[in-house]
């Protein structure tokens, strides 16, 4: 059952931040808007109208122009197609790098609007990898990287899992740890068969998330889901960090 809907009347939120917020069915009305920024969980946009108007299909189709490595991952059935996706994946995550590397060391290390830093995404991809890949398609029994990033606050477990979050790597070293781990993935679906992506992968990888079941298809698809969306979000903090806006793309 839905219950009724709060109503703020004469509210002042502005400059306000709503971050990870379950924001369905929101209404504004009479209001004065500007600046508004939206930034949906994994680029995933529902029904959004603007004075009546669905402006859903523009901004997806916006999106795909300009990421279309988005494209390709919703399409995924083949062997073939979960390589090709990858080999889109990385070859625009070169030139994100490359945007990166031209920055000062600093910068590099730089929230922009308390956002992971650029060198705190790779190591979340880092940690991507090692969850998705190591722990769940090749059970590996200690398939984490220490520099590797959770999620979220740092959980209970990190230090079990042999994580350290509080870590203050280089560039550098964070760079040869996410190359090291991305050319597993590739020499992984190097290898990979039709048939071995319906193959079921029931593991506890953490034991706070409980035991997982996903297919090994799904398992690839979503480290290469977690490099495209992160790359948006770089993609984003880069420009800012650089003094440029990504205009329309």
């Amino acid at each position: 059952m839905t219950s009724d809907p709060v109503v703020h009347i004469g509210a002042d939120h502005q400059h306000t931040t709503y971050r990870e917020c379950d924001l369905r069915g929101l209404r504004v009305r009479g209001s004065v808007l500007d600046d508004i920024d939206l930034w949906t969980f994994g680029g995933e946009l529902g029904s959004v109208r603007v004075e009546g108007i669905d402006v859903t299909s523009y901004v997806s189709d916006e999106l795909d122009r300009r990421f279309p490595e988005r494209v390709a991952l919703r399409s995924l059935v083949t062997a073939d197609d979960h390589r090709r996706a990858w080999e889109a994946v990385t070859a625009s995550w070169s030139e994100t790098l490359d945007r990166a590397e031209a920055l000062p060391e600093a910068r590099r290390h730089e929230q922009v609007e308390g956002e992971w830093s650029v060198v705190q995404t790779l190591r979340h991809l880092v940690f991507a990898i090692d969850l998705w890949l190591g722990g769940m398609v090749r059970g590996d029994e200690a398939s984490f990287h220490s520099l590797g990033l959770p999620p979220g606050d740092p959980a209970e477990e990190a230090a079990e899992l042999g994580l350290t979050p509080g870590a203050d790597p280089t560039w550098d070293e964070v760079l040869a740890v996410h190359h090291d781990r991305c050319r597993s993935v590739s020499e992984s679906l190097a290898t990979v068969t039709d048939a071995d992506l319906a193959v079921q992968r029931t593991r506890t990888p953490i034991a706070a998330w409980g035991e997982q079941s996903q297919s090994v298809g799904t398992c690839l698809w979503i480290v290469q889901k977690e490099h495209a969306e992160h790359r948006r979000y770089a993609e984003r903090d880069l420009a800012a960090l650089a003094g440029t806006d990504p205009g329309p793309g």
